[in-house]
């Protein structure tokens, strides 16, 4: 929780820095003797490139730790290495020789939180939040930073970037702190280049559900990365509406009376004062309406939805359909589960659904309200 609570000062793909760009190396110490049980001493290094404002941002680091226990000594040599690229994260494991590609949860999370404000506005409201304060100022490398103290970790942050992390928890006292940096600087693609290992989707709700990673075409991951990228901001500006209009539309629920810890429901007047209020928070219903259907019509033209009605409705066994799924995953970056039946009659149910929703796309053409909207939907009827 710390961690996240940290880096949010610095994780938000809109705008993460107030800076460009940069590269920033840093020195790392560490020692202590653990509730007198383990003495640990760690020393190591790390670097950040970054631009784009932190949208694009490299971190690796090395570090070797000797841990002492009972007199047995133990060294542990670590590497690590990540790319981020807006709302995607590429994880090097140097011990496997592969990169797992997954989304940046991270970036989610900060949008949710922020409705919409950049990377350092929800990053501080957070670490207030958690009882964060700023302590004064420091210097580090000719640079002036806001030094802010969070349940017992310090750190020097200039323009959104911490330059100095200084701790000391449970007997352990560690400090990171940079030992050169360059700012507002050319960056070029090479800059970011990860070691030539193969690529992997990894998606942990899928893998929890027995689905294996998927090897990647390498040729594709810049095309992915900017769909990725693409749906990302839509979807934060989406969800800061939404937050918006939920807001408004508790407010207005609110001034008619209705006691939100009274679980009563509401009648159907402040039902409709409700969703007045959230439509027009939200750019009212002819926006609301116009958006919805841009959204139902790319997906019905969709070349995924050509490929799911081709050959789902060729797949006669339960092996055929779930190739289907590793196919369109792969082919479309999607995150479809595997079936665990596929019999006749849930084929058929399946291509019912796929004609009902193309027989629906006329009328959601022409509808103009949210009420006609629903009616051409087969299950709100």
């Amino acid at each position: 929780m710390l961690g996240f609570g940290l880096s949010l000062v610095q994780a938000d793909p809109l705008q993460k820095y107030d800076l460009k760009s940069g590269k920033i190396d840093y020195s790392i110490q560490a020692s202590g003797n653990i509730m007198g049980m383990s003495q640990i001493s760690t020393v190591g290094k790390k670097r950040i490139i970054f631009s784009d404002y932190g949208i694009k941002k490299l971190e690796e680091e090395v570090k070797v730790e000797k841990q002492t226990v009972m007199g047995e000594t133990k060294t542990n040599k670590t590497h690590t290495l990540m790319y981020m690229n807006g709302a995607v994260l590429y994880q090097v494991d140097f011990k496997k020789k592969i990169i797992n590609r997954m989304k940046n949860q991270g970036m989610a999370m900060a949008n949710a939180l922020g409705s919409g404000k950049n990377a350092k506005e929800t990053g501080m409201a957070m670490m207030k939040s958690m009882g964060g304060k700023k302590i004064g100022t420091d210097k580090v490398l000719g640079y002036t930073c806001d030094v802010w103290d969070l349940m017992g970790v310090k750190q020097c942050i200039y323009k959104g970037i911490p330059l100095k992390i200084e701790s000391n928890m449970m007997g352990l006292k560690s400090v990171e702190v940079a030992t050169k940096a360059e700012f507002d600087i050319n960056i070029n693609k090479k800059s970011f280049k990860l070691p030539n290992f193969d690529v992997y989707d990894y998606d942990i709700d899928k893998m929890m559900n027995g689905t294996k990673s998927i090897m990647l075409d390498k040729s594709r991951l810049e095309e992915m990365d900017k769909q990725d990228n693409i749906e990302a901001k839509a979807d934060a500006k989406k969800g800061a509406k939404a937050i918006q209009g939920v807001a408004a539309g508790m407010a207005a629920l609110a001034k008619t009376g209705y006691d939100m810890k009274s679980n009563k429901k509401m009648t159907p007047e402040q039902e409709q004062v409700m969703q007045n209020a959230m439509m027009k928070a939200m750019g009212g219903e002819a926006k609301i309406v116009e958006d919805m259907k841009k959204d139902i019509l790319k997906d019905a033209n969709s070349e995924a939805m050509k490929f799911a009605k081709e050959c789902f409705g060729n797949a006669d066994t339960l092996n055929e359909v779930n190739a289907c799924v590793d196919e369109g995953n792969a082919k479309f970056h999607e995150d479809e589960e595997h079936y665990t039946s596929w019999t006749p009659s849930e084929k058929k149910e399946l291509i019912d659904e796929l004609k009902q929703f193309e027989a629906s796309i006329p009328c959601i053409k022409a509808a103009q309200t949210m009420q006609a909207m629903r009616q051409c939907m087969p299950e709100e009827r």
